[in-house]
């Protein structure tokens, strides 16, 4: 064969793979890159920083709960039933405020009648400031710009993973969008698994200012209150989830229990302070968190808690205001330092 036929050849074939590989990618769409999923259509949902930007542009809804993977074993459906408006649940492990801020403005930006944001506020990402974070979003994927979808489909990496992870997938569950991304089926929820999840650390000798974190927390607070004004007509409710007693035998021994919840007392009022947030508490929920039987580690708790917290949500208990909210803050501080952590582990 002819160098200069060879060389067509073989450029046909790239070329011809190329396409292949293109042609999968549009048509297995697993990023939901160019549509959506409809209502009892199942799907593998693997990867949520990448699949929830389509999720976020495509689905119908005009409600959205969002956060980290302690909002994960939320089920939209619970809040499209109880509150009669179709949701969308928005999920990031280990999330960032950076990057709930990217989800939520696509959101208001192709659904201009989104009315209502319930925002899971975990503790851990309220005191850490953006500077550090260690993962990072496929920013593109969240611009409305139609020419990065074009980009990333056309992406070296994108094809790379469509197929690598073509045979792996297969072999995975599909689910319906209500059932995305929720791992409490895999998970055992009891005390031998709470305190085997939890490696218990030496006692610090040090403890921190109560101002320690109020610095990051209001980095993110900016981010939460900007949305809240920015969107006057759209109804806010913020929680702080419930944290395990495990986790604050964690923070006493770290020396940072009273900081945490300095940081959480200041968040809540500044958060109050904006008329259309009302926040929620569920780190004082003694008889939930002293239960270890709810855990499977220091922070994570069951789908019976959860789906507790969300009628909570619904219905309006445990929510703070400028009147009880010194004295429950108070509460989780007594409690924070007076309770007989090491009593949990010699039963």
């Amino acid at each position: 064969m002819k160098a200069r036929t060879f060389f067509f050849a073989a450029l046909t074939g790239v070329l011809c793979c190329f396409a292949a590989l293109v042609l999968t990618v549009s048509v297995e769409d697993p990023f939901f890159v160019l549509s959506g999923i409809d209502e009892g259509e199942t799907a593998l949902f693997d990867n949520q920083r990448y699949q929830m930007a389509g999720l976020i542009r495509h689905q119908d809804y005009s409600a959205v709960v969002m956060g980290t993977s302690l909002v994960a074993n939320y089920r939209a459906s619970w809040f499209t039933e109880g509150l009669g408006e179709k949701t969308l649940k928005i999920t990031f492990p280990d999330g960032w405020v950076t990057e709930f801020d990217a989800a939520l403005n696509l959101a208001f930006r192709t659904h201009p009648e989104l009315d209502t944001v319930y925002f899971g506020f975990d503790p851990n990402i309220l005191i850490r400031s953006d500077r550090e974070r260690t993962v990072e979003l496929p920013w593109s994927l969240y611009s409305v710009n139609p020419f990065d979808d074009v980009e990333f489909l056309l992406n070296a990496d994108t094809l790379q993973y469509e197929a690598l992870s073509w045979v792996d997938r297969q072999s995975q569950a599909a689910v319906t969008l209500d059932e995305a991304y929720v791992w409490d089926k895999d998970h055992i929820f009891s005390k031998s698994y709470a305190l085997a999840g939890y490696p218990r650390p030496e006692v610090s000798g040090t403890v921190l200012p109560a101002d320690a974190f109020l610095a990051a927390a209001d980095e993110n607070l900016a981010v939460v209150c900007r949305w809240a004004e920015e969107h006057p007509d759209v109804e806010f409710r913020v929680w702080f989830p419930p944290y395990s007693i495990l986790y604050w035998d964690l923070r006493t021994r770290e020396g940072s229990a009273e900081a945490v919840i300095t940081a959480v007392e200041h968040a809540a009022q500044r958060l109050m302070d904006c008329g259309n947030v009302s926040v929620y508490c569920f780190l004082d929920a003694y008889d939930v968190i002293t239960d270890l039987d709810n855990y499977t580690d220091h922070v994570h708790c069951s789908g019976a808690v959860t789906s507790w917290a969300a009628q909570n949500l619904m219905s309006g208990g445990g929510q703070l205001t400028p009147d009880d909210l010194e004295e429950r803050m108070d509460g989780l501080r007594q409690m924070a330092a007076s309770y007989d952590y090491d009593s949990i582990f010699e039963e």
